[in-house]
């Protein structure tokens, strides 16, 4: 099977950032040779007896100085962590600590971390900084370890951060870092981090009374406190409370100036689906901040989901006059004008988008207009214009005209499209890529084989190429001995592929090696259970005499899809119009 390279629906910024925080802290200032603590005697902070250094570490240790001083802090912090799993020293674990920070290696920082944290169980800091950097690691059965040692020690610690990518942990994980939760949350009753990380645990246990009861203690000591306001509110629509935004609500109405809660609490509300109430908070922010663009945007997404047109685009211009979200802006102009007939107007304001996540679908958008132009040369100049206007740009809209042009059954006319952009970007694999399979679909195997392979002079290894090309050659010539080779390097690649393993199951049942290719094609349905796969298993295990279960397979896809034409085809040159 080949794998071809692969909409837009309107997004209000959730507020959850706010309950995380920050998983590492930053802001480490540079060190040198002079101002880092001295190895085996005394730090700015703090002191201690000295500790003689062992003759083996001598001379890695005077390295590691030599190489401070000249800047090279690459060798420094090797030598430097090497050193720190050796010495008991903590001076040289705290020194490694602090340069790894400041060159922003997290490895070797979580090497000296955890060492530091061992050295010394008094520094409270290295602990913190071994949670934080064992969180952003993706590990935080283990973090929770170290958030116990930096709690026990005085320091504060991001307990929140501690349910990042809970929900992705396996059960036994989840248990630990549930337990540790617990466990701090009943040593610090007092801690609002804590307390905040105990509620987010609980919600996603689905334990929303729990989660509820949590936030008592952040409620008892600040009643306005943001986090707790957002957390409290997506909990009851979690367990479809009545009123869920009733407390926040009124925490906005007694801290009326508070803009940073107002807007949590209008994108909670928007969020949610209830624009009136959100468009009316957005409103009083705008109020206070009238150059803001992010709230005029805001209120222009309200407004173009409720359809009303003329407001959302008196902010979407108001934004343009300030140079603010200047591409987003000039995409829901666009939108609106499509949506009310205004094609003309529509192109135009799409053509102003700029590079940004928009600008593909805005060209998309106005092109697909154009298309249906009775002068062909509209769409083309419209896009000799928009490579012109963003020439950084050229090559994306060289593949979207032609793929448009393609979807149209304009296949002439695309491959035009394909020659000119390759003409102009020889190397660029994407083009290349897709005049071979325009080319293949027009029966021109030798044009596709050479796309193919140019693309492979490039890049050897590329796994989507080699696939491609023993696919095609597999269904088109009966060159399988070359196919099964290139769709094995594609595997060998990319292995548990799909796409690859469809392939290769494929070739070989073309090979007759019906056995094998059964065993692929039975791996590739359970992973991509599509049609063209489902055909291909089918066929092999009918050739294996497995007719039941093949009629199974062909069953499945032709009660969704009865006219099917992978199935159909099987069954055509099979004979087996029984189903």
């Amino acid at each position: 099977m080949k794998r071809l390279p692969t909409p837009i629906r309107l997004i209000l910024l959730a507020p959850a950032a706010l309950l995380w925080g920050c998983a590492v802290s930053s802001g480490t200032t540079a060190p040198s040779a002079a101002h880092m603590p001295v190895v085996g005697g005394k730090s700015a902070t703090e002191e201690h007896l000295e500790t003689p250094i062992p003759s083996d570490s001598l001379y890695p240790l005077m390295a590691a100085e030599f190489a401070l001083r000249n800047r090279d802090l690459a060798l420094g912090l090797q030598l430097l962590t090497e050193q720190c799993l050796i010495l008991t020293d903590p001076a040289v674990a705290r020194r490694a600590l602090q340069l790894a920070e400041f060159v922003n290696n997290d490895q070797a920082a979580l090497t000296a971390a955890m060492r530091l944290a061992v050295l010394d169980p008094t520094d409270a800091a290295a602990s913190a900084t071994a949670m934080s950097l064992l969180i952003r690691a993706g590990a935080t059965e283990q973090a929770i370890a170290y958030a116990s040692k930096a709690k026990a020690g005085g320091a504060r610690i991001n307990a929140p951060a501690l349910m990042q990518g809970f929900e992705k942990l396996e059960p036994a994980a989840q248990q630990t870092v549930t337990t540790g939760i617990e466990s701090l949350a009943a040593a610090y009753p007092d801690d609002l981090d804590i307390a905040i990380a105990q509620s987010l645990l609980y919600r996603q246990l689905k334990r929303y009374s729990d989660a509820g009861t949590a936030l008592a203690v952040v409620f008892s000591a600040n009643a306005n406190d943001e986090r707790a306001l957002v957390l409290w509110t997506q909990i009851q629509l979690d367990s479809a409370n009545s009123t869920p935004f009733e407390r926040i609500g009124q925490a906005v109405e007694r801290q009326r100036d508070n803009e940073k809660l107002r807007l949590q609490y209008a994108r909670l509300l928007a969020a949610n689906e209830h624009f009136d109430a959100a468009r009316a908070q957005f409103l009083i922010l705008k109020d206070t901040s009238p150059r803001n663009g992010d709230y005029l945007f805001s209120l222009a997404l309200i407004d173009y989901e409720q359809q009303q047109f003329d407001a959302a685009r008196s902010s979407l211009q108001a934004l343009i006059a300030l140079q603010q979200r200047v591409d987003e802006a000039w995409y829901y102009l666009g939108r609106i004008e499509e949506q009310t007939g205004n094609l003309t107007t529509s192109v135009e304001a799409y053509g102003q988008v700029g590079p940004s996540r928009e600008f593909i679908d805005a060209h998309r958008r106005a092109a697909s207009q154009l298309i249906t132009s009775n002068d062909p040369r509209d769409l083309e100049v419209f896009f000799s214009d928009a490579r012109h206007k963003n020439s950084d740009q050229a090559e994306r809209l060289f593949l979207l005209e032609a793929e448009i042009l393609k979807e149209a059954q304009l296949r002439s006319r695309a491959m035009t499209a394909f020659d000119t952009g390759i003409a102009a970007y020889p190397s660029s694999m994407p083009l290349l890529y897709g005049r071979a399979m325009l080319r293949e679909n027009q029966g021109d195997i030798a044009g596709m084989e050479a796309d193919l392979r140019t693309i492979l002079t490039y890049d050897a290894n590329n796994a989507t190429t080699l696939n491609a090309l023993g696919y095609a050659l597999t269904n088109s010539t009966d060159r399988y001995e070359e196919a099964a080779g290139l769709i094995e390097q594609a595997l060998a690649l990319s292995p548990g592929d799909a796409a690859i393993l469809d392939s290769l199951g494929w070739v070989y049942f073309k090979l007759g090696r019906l056995t094998e290719a059964r065993e692929l094609l039975t791996e590739a349905y359970d992973i991509l259970p599509e049609p063209e796969v489902a055909a291909h298993l089918g066929e092999t295990l009918w050739a294996l005499g497995e007719r039941q279960e093949a009629q199974k397979i062909w069953h499945r896809v032709l009660r969704v899809d009865p006219q099917n034409a992978y199935v159909r085809d099987v069954l055509d040159r099979l004979g087996a119009h029984d189903l």
